[in-house]
């Protein structure tokens, strides 16, 4: 087998792993609050804006605390339920994915947290939290969107480069046994 050759074949073996790998648009949802902070505790109108939902209905929590540790932490759901009073309801999203609501909520000093989720261990969702700061001003600030690759993602493209990588080195291998 020429260079050329393997040269082909590894680049068909990476191409193969790119396809199965997906989009990574598929993880980007996101959920902000506005405000993002507020500076006692207290009833507050928080504004939520999601965005990047390919589902027609999702799940919405209030949490009552903004330790997202303690809501999703290693308990496998146990803190969903304790500090988020179970799964939600469902919510309907618009057409093109999106969710805006405004809720009355009573914020207490541990702050308080939104989820926006599918019921599922890889589906989509995203957190906002909105905490008690004293030098927060109410005015129009906004938390950074929740944003990343799947690290299942991650996976399978290193999984593709390892198996390329090891097939080069047997079949060079062989070329010089020939």
């Amino acid at each position: 087998m020429t260079k050329t050759k393997l040269i082909f074949v590894a680049m068909a073996v990476a191409l193969v792993g790119f396809l199965f790998a997906g989009s990574a648009s598929a993880q980007d949802q996101t959920l902000t609050a506005d405000p993002a902070a507020v500076p006692e505790p207290g009833t507050y109108e928080i504004t939520l804006h999601g965005a990047g939902y390919t589902l027609s209905s999702v799940n919405f929590v209030i949490c009552g605390t903004a330790d997202m540790e303690a809501i999703t932490g290693p308990s496998g759901g146990a803190g969903l339920i304790a500090e988020c009073g179970g799964f939600g309801s469902a919510v309907d999203l618009e057409a093109d994915g999106t969710y805006t609501a405004t809720h009355e909520v009573e914020i207490g000093e541990e702050g308080v947290a939104f989820g926006l989720f599918q019921l599922a261990s890889d589906g989509e969702g995203a957190f906002v939290t909105v905490e008690v700061d004293p030098d927060a001003a109410m005015d129009d600030m906004e938390e950074m969107p929740a944003t990343g690759v799947n690290s299942s993602l991650l996976v399978i493209i290193g999984t593709g480069i390892a198996l390329a990588g090891v097939m080069v080195f047997g079949l060079s291998r062989r070329l010089r046994t020939l």
